[in-house]
């Protein structure tokens, strides 16, 4: 069943009626969000179509949990943190952090056997980073290397958001450079509707990159840089790392400059489904310059929220609606030059899919990248 579309711009809290409409990828890593958001209350999330209650125990060590209450079904998320466990606001039940029910106020006092379903989740990189799937198999190896988050050579702006819209979509979005020409007018540059392009699969990632030389910049990063029509040699490396966290290396010096020593600004695109029409998006962008300039990171800050949030947003909100819950290979769509990164991806996550739920993969019937 369709859910309906939401015509509000501030997105509603999502209603779960019915058995999960999506097809998710569950072994592997999902950015929750950033960790210092997550404080001394607990947080009541979705992701992947399931419930989530999110909590620090009295060591300040964060948690997830199953965020519906076995009893009437409260969202736990919504409740408080007592004697380091988990209080349901509706009954106040306590839940530890291995989903055990530690508390019962009642009569009797009895304590139930049912457990909520507990989630590995690790702190790293200033994020907070969740596994969907079977917890025994749960790696933190896996997890995408993003050091500069938290590194002090590096000056960060961020932001989180809820959007609305599938996440792949959103991927689709930053793989594609191209867009900028069209969606953001700080932005515009020959460099990525007429640079070389390349694009190419490593093991599970996806690469796709833009190479223009001695050309100007965008009006916005020419700005940022202080260096508006001076000649630069532009690269932008884009990394996809299933099912839907990216980096994107933005890279720029004067002609000739050799790459490693252009000025490089990296940024983060993590996508987490919450359901398939909506997704929690986390950002972040950093520089090695201008450190301590509080005035510059206010005017990045502002300068990033206003081009991810109204203006790539809005357009692929819209193009979500547009759909109509449609299958995207189902509408048979248009392949121009810049979807060989959004190609490769969305085909390495479908074979992930498959090969995780040991299901035969469909044909592939799509026109090539």
């Amino acid at each position: 069943m369709q859910a309906p579309v939401l015509s509000n711009p501030v997105l509603a809290i999502p209603v779960l009626a019915g058995p999960p409409r999506g097809t998710y990828l569950r072994r592997c890593w999902y950015v929750v969000g950033w960790a210092d958001a997550l404080g001394e209350s607990p947080q009541d999330r979705i992701f992947l179509e399931e419930p989530v209650a999110l909590f620090r125990d009295e060591a300040g060590v964060a948690h997830a949990v199953g965020g519906r209450c076995p009893h009437r079904f409260a969202p736990l998320g919504q409740g408080r943190v007592l004697g380091g466990a988990l209080a349901c606001p509706y009954h106040g039940l306590r839940f530890d952090a291995q989903g055990a029910c530690v508390h019962n106020p009642h009569p009797g006092g009895q304590l139930p056997a049912a457990r909520l379903p507990v989630y590995p989740l690790v702190e790293r990189h200033g994020l907070l980073w969740i596994w969907m799937g079977e917890a025994e198999v749960a790696d933190p190896a896996l997890i995408p290397d993003f050091a500069w988050l938290t590194d002090p050579a590096w000056a960060v702006v961020r932001g989180a958001t809820r959007a609305e819209g599938h996440y792949e979509l959103y991927s689709d979005n930053i793989l594609d450079l191209s867009h900028a020409n069209f969606v953001h007018p700080a932005l515009v540059a020959r460099a990525f509707t007429e640079g070389e392009r390349r694009f190419w699969q490593d093991g599970e990632t996806v690469h796709a990159e833009y190479v223009r030389l001695d050309d100007t910049l965008s009006n916005g990063i020419g700005a940022m840089l202080g260096r508006v029509g001076q000649p630069q040699d532009f690269y932008g490396e884009v990394t996809w790392h299933a099912p839907a966290v990216l980096r994107f290396d933005y890279v720029a010096g004067p002609p000739g400059t050799p790459r490693d020593a252009c000025t490089l600004l990296p940024s983060l695109h993590a996508f987490t489904p919450e359901t398939p029409d909506t997704t929690h998006y986390v950002w972040a962008t950093g520089r090695d310059f201008a450190l301590g300039d509080a005035a510059f990171s206010q005017a990045m800050q502002a300068a990033l929220e206003h081009a991810f949030e109204r203006e790539d947003m809005p357009i692929i909100r819209d193009s979500h609606r547009l759909m109509r819950g449609a299958d995207f290979w189902s509408l048979k769509p248009l392949v121009l030059g810049g979807d060989g990164g959004g190609i490769r991806a969305r085909r390495l996550l479908q074979r992930l899919i498959a090969r995780e739920q040991g299901a035969a993969l469909p044909q592939d019937n799509e026109a090539d990248a």
